[in-house]
């Protein structure tokens, strides 16, 4: 019983698990992180 009980509570945390991953990688842009972005014209230092 304890053990069913335990692997019950294993999978429904691993199906939400599952799904905050499946829609935080959704909104996340992946092809974001190949590109460097150019560097700014103006440094602005006050030097």
């Amino acid at each position: 019983m304890q053990l069913w009980t335990f692997m019950g509570i294993m999978a429904i945390l691993g199906v939400i698990a599952y799904f905050l991953m499946y829609f935080i990688s959704s909104a996340m842009d992946s092809s974001d992180s190949e590109q460097i972005d150019e560097v700014p014209q103006n440094t602005f230092n006050q030097n």
